[in-house]
This record gives C-alpha cells, sequence and structure tokens, in this order.
C-alpha cells in the first residue's frame, strides 16, 4: 500500500531534494545538481511563486520509505499568457513500480483539477525556463549541464497513467572543430554585409544592462513557441545571477542589425563534468575545491540559449549566431564538444542550421500531457 505524504516541513523538503541521490545511486550517467540550486526553486521567495503555486508530494512503501516523489504546478503566468487552463507535473521520481506512479500522479491530478485545470502537462521542473522533460533516447552519456536524466522505465509508467506525447526536445551534438558547410558561409557572409550585422561579447562590467538587453529580447524571440511562458525581469535577473558564476563571456555573443542588438546565442562550459566529481551535491566542505579547479575538467560546452527578435528572423541570423559561437568556442583548444539544447523537434528554422552542420540527435527529451 503506497502513501502519499504532502511536503510541508523543511525535514521533508529536505527528503524530497534528497531522494534522487539515493534513487540514482547506481546510475553512472546521472550527475548531481548542487543541493542549494534544487533548492532554491522551492523558497517562497523565489520570484517564479510571484505568479504560481506549487504544491509537492512524496510516496512511501508499507514501510516508510521514500519510492517516489512529484510536485503539482498552477502557473498562472503560462495561462494567462497562452490563454490556456493548464497545470503541470515537475520534479517527478519514482523506483519501477506503476503503482507508486498512479498514486503520485493521482494526487497532482486532484490538485490541478481544483485549481480548474483542464490538461495536465510534464514534466515541467517547475517550467519550460528551467529544466523539462523525461529522457528518452540517449541513455548511455551523461546529461549536459541543466539537462535532465532518468532512468529508461519513465516513458512506460507515464503511457500507464493516461500520459501521452505532447512534443519532443531534441538536443544536438557536434564536435566543435566540424568545418561549416561553404554554402552556409557564403549566405552567412553575404547577409552580414547586406543587413549591417555585427557581433559583439557581453561586456560582464556593465552585467546588469546586458540582462536587461538579453530579457527583453528573450521574452520577444520566443513568444508564439510552443510552451512558452515569458520570465518577469526580477526572475529572468535571479536566474541570471545563478549562472554569472560559471558563464565564459568569450562565450555569450549579441547580434546587431545596424546599431541594433537583435538577438543574441549563450554558450556554458559544461559544468556537469566538475559536478560529476561531487557525488552528494554539496559544495562545502570539499566541492567548492572541485569548482575552484573546473577549468581542467571541463572539455564541452552547451549552446543553452539562442534567440532572435521576430523583426529579423527572416535573415538567417540564427545561423550566423551558431557560426559566430563556433569560432569563439573553437579558440579555447579544451572545448571538443558541443551540446545545442533544447531545439523542439517541429522548429525547423533552429533544426535546419544544425543539420547543416553536421550535427547529429543524441538525446531526445518528450514532454507528455492529459486531459483531466
Amino acid at each position: 500500500m503506497i502513501k502519499i505524504k504532502e511536503v510541508q516541513t523543511k525535514s521533508e523538503l529536505k527528503k524530497f531534494i534528497d531522494f534522487p541521490w539515493m534513487h540514482y545511486r547506481n546510475d553512472i550517467h546521472w550527475v548531481p545538481p548542487l543541493k542549494m540550486s534544487v533548492k532554491a526553486l522551492f523558497d517562497p521567495k523565489h520570484p517564479f511563486h510571484k505568479t504560481s503555486e506549487m504544491k509537492s508530494w512524496l510516496a512511501l512503501d508499507e514501510q516508510n520509505k521514500i519510492v517516489g516523489r512529484i510536485s503539482a504546478i498552477d502557473n498562472r503566468a503560462y495561462n494567462d499568457f497562452q490563454g490556456a487552463s493548464a497545470g503541470f507535473f515537475g520534479f517527478y521520481e519514482s523506483i519501477d513500480s506503476i503503482e507508486v506512479t498512479n498514486a503520485l500522479f493521482a494526487t497532482a491530478e486532484k490538485y490541478l483539477k481544483e485549481k480548474g485545470a483542464t490538461e495536465m502537462i510534464g514534466p515541467m521542473s517547475p517550467s519550460t525556463n528551467y529544466e523539462c522533460g523525461i529522457l528518452v533516447e540517449g541513455y548511455e552519456s551523461p546529461a549536459y549541464l541543466m539537462m535532465s536524466h532518468n532512468p529508461s522505465y519513465y516513458d512506460k509508467l507515464l503511457i500507464n497513467v493516461g500520459l501521452s506525447k505532447s512534443k519532443d526536445l531534441l538536443a544536438f551534438l557536434v564536435d566543435t572543430n566540424t568545418q561549416l558547410p561553404e554554402r552556409m558561409l557564403k549566405a552567412a557572409e553575404h547577409n552580414e554585409k547586406k543587413a549591417n550585422i555585427t557581433y559583439r561579447k557581453i561586456n560582464v562590467k556593465n552585467w546588469n544592462a546586458e540582462i536587461e538587453l538579453m530579457h527583453k529580447i528573450y521574452n520577444s524571440a520566443w513568444e508564439k513557441n510552443w510552451g512558452f511562458v515569458p520570465m518577469n525581469k526580477e526572475e529572468f535577473f535571479h536566474t541570471a545571477k545563478d549562472l554569472k558564476a560559471i558563464v565564459d563571456d568569450n562565450l555569450i555573443i549579441f547580434v546587431s542589425v545596424g546599431a541594433e542588438p537583435v538577438g543574441f546565442v549563450v554558450t556554458l562550459p559544461d559544468y556537469n563534468q566538475v559536478f560529476k566529481q561531487i557525488p552528494d551535491g554539496k559544495l562545502l566542505p570539499f566541492g567548492i575545491f572541485k569548482l575552484f579547479n573546473a577549468k581542467k575538467y571541463i572539455t564541452q560546452v552547451r549552446v543553452i540559449t539562442l534567440g532572435i527578435d521576430p523583426r529579423f528572423q527572416n535573415l538567417g541570423l540564427g545561423s550566423l549566431l551558431y557560426k559566430q559561437a563556433q569560432v569563439e568556442v573553437t579558440k579555447n583548444p579544451r572545448y571538443k564538444k558541443a551540446e545545442m539544447s533544447w531545439v523542439l523537434e517541429d522548429n525547423d528554422s533552429m533544426t535546419r542550421p544544425l543539420y547543416a552542420m553536421g550535427s547529429t540527435v543524441h538525446k531526445r527529451f518528450r514532454v507528455y500531457n492529459k486531459n483531466i
């Protein structure tokens, strides 16, 4: 008999956060995220909670052993923006048990119905602006920075509770020294001259102004994308603050048409290669030294986001930013591989140049939905 316990105390929240460290201890490809970053998302003061409500539960077996967890998210910002009545689930983890998964989803579904949701979507942990999707292909290698990992049986369990595929999110992989097609390079050169296109790296000494510019482009660039929910300024700055300590400022590039910045690409060193060396997910007392010596561990990067102002998306700026990002990445001989993730499976304007560059899909993440 499975018991479901709502997370209400600090002790219960700690158990909720710690469960994956026990659940994945034998999975050599799971990379433990820093516990402090996970815990921050459950802090009521986190800007995400200003427009959303989230409840979480633990699943316990007859011996009171934790065997699963889930969160249900009432994201008012998403529903207001999309004109929808959706509810979300996230932070789902479970042993290979239909009984456990059924109990978790019955609880989350009941809560979301009470909030007026007619559809359940996920996993979003807690939205598309953070980790999302269930890994369904590409289990044979560790996840890159801020991408999820899970056992292969999750897809079976979610289908069993009545969920079905809503959308796949693709992660592309390419060698950093791959030669771009001559056709792409010539088209880039033509567009650069025709539209007076220039590039510049982020100015970290003017961080706040740069992040404000990025926020403006971000919300306009993705507003028509599936699953998008705009980030308010406070939430965007909060996320940027978390990333500031690990950015390589050579790998954050703005593109301008004339004098107007209209797009950007953010490439981050894959700190998961460092976090893999911190199996308990704690920086203190010893993990901090691994972080300080991180550079010698990191041989790959992740293109985490690329956005173009919709007014200029017909200029092929996505391809140009990929090209420029490669120029900067290859200046560091340590970087051998680059993951571009995630990309909507049906976003042809983004996938087409990636395929042309010789990149391949090496991981596939699935978002599910269910009418409730």
